[in-house]
């Protein structure tokens, strides 16, 4: 099966689930150097990316066989003590041995520190999600794309639903809107249904202000042109202007909608959980800089959950 295929089917199935809070890191087969990096009283354990990769074997098992679960994959390099500038770095993911799937990432330096090594500072992480059935996942490789040290850590949550939806949240700055038509399938006798997104492509990209303790949940779809064969695509988060991690996507035409005023078809939308801490946050979504981002148009629309 190839890694598109298999995208599509984790996704349509994960999107309706809400993350659960508390991570559970993951360590790879065999006896794999292992680093333990602190700020203050806190520590993470990140593992070494040597130049045989790293396997991880039987993700889910300890959840059971019907539930879904969030997989993170934070990453880090190290850099220079006294740089200003930023540190590109990249490996690739392969899931059950489909197609492998290349990240890349440039950032800058973090307040993180290593006893072992004081000599050594690390990167801001870049990080990237899975949403899947625990069914479906069953092992996971990474390996690297050139000689730099990158340094790993894998997390697990199970995505859980409790609640109902309260409130379309609306941008900061008022953006104009785009409407999307959907006419159910088999229902031609009721009314379509009209629902207001925003866009985000190379030049524009779209703030919200949010409230928390709150649960977001962000609907996104693209925009088919009449020579679209495109359907994979990416979204960039941004908290308070940090990042807070870059999503993957893959999706397939809708034959229900399409926007009203220029008749074209959109995709079947796909969707991610934002957990919102206390106070007010800016939050930011943009395209990164990635090929299957070219020429692409993604549509927002955030709704705001009321958990149980």
């Amino acid at each position: 099966m190839k890694l598109n295929q298999f995208y599509r089917y984790i996704l349509i199935i994960s999107i309706v689930l809400l993350a659960g809070l508390n991570a559970k890191g993951l360590a790879p087969i065999g006896n794999e150097e292992k680093i333990k990096l602190t700020m203050g009283e806190r520590e993470w354990i990140y593992y070494k990316l040597n130049k045989d990769g790293l396997i991880y074997n039987d993700i889910g098992g300890q959840y059971d066989i019907n539930d879904s679960i969030q997989v993170e994959i934070h990453s880090r390099t190290i850099i220079g003590s006294n740089s200003k500038n930023t540190k590109k770095y990249g490996f690739t993911v392969q899931i059950n041995g489909n197609d492998p799937l290349e990240l890349k990432y440039k950032k800058n330096k973090s307040k993180l520190r290593n006893s072992d090594r004081p000599g050594w500072d690390y990167t801001k992480k870049g990080v990237w999600y899975l949403y899947l059935p625990v069914q479906d996942l069953m092992n996971l490789e990474i390996t690297p794309i050139d000689r730099k040290h990158v340094f790993l850590r894998l997390a697990t949550s199970r995505i859980k639903k409790k609640g109902k939806f309260k409130n379309v949240l609306q941008t900061v700055n008022h953006q104009n809107k785009i409407e999307i038509k959907t006419v159910r399938t088999g229902n031609q006798k009721k009314d379509p249904i009209i629902t207001s997104w925003y866009a985000v492509d190379e030049e524009n990209q779209q703030q919200f202000r949010i409230k928390g303790p709150s649960k977001i949940r962000v609907f996104s779809r693209i925009l088919f042109g009449d020579e679209q064969i495109k359907n994979a695509y990416y979204l960039l988060v941004k908290e308070n202007g940090i990042d807070l991690g870059t999503y993957y996507f893959t999706t397939e035409i809708s034959s229900e909608s399409l926007v009203i005023k220029s008749q074209e078809p959109v995709s079947k939308w796909r969707s991610i959980w934002l957990t919102i801490p206390e106070g007010n946050h800016y939050y930011t979504f943009s395209l990164p800089n990635m090929n299957e981002n070219k020429n692409q148009t993604v549509f927002i629309r955030l709704k705001e959950w009321d958990a149980e």
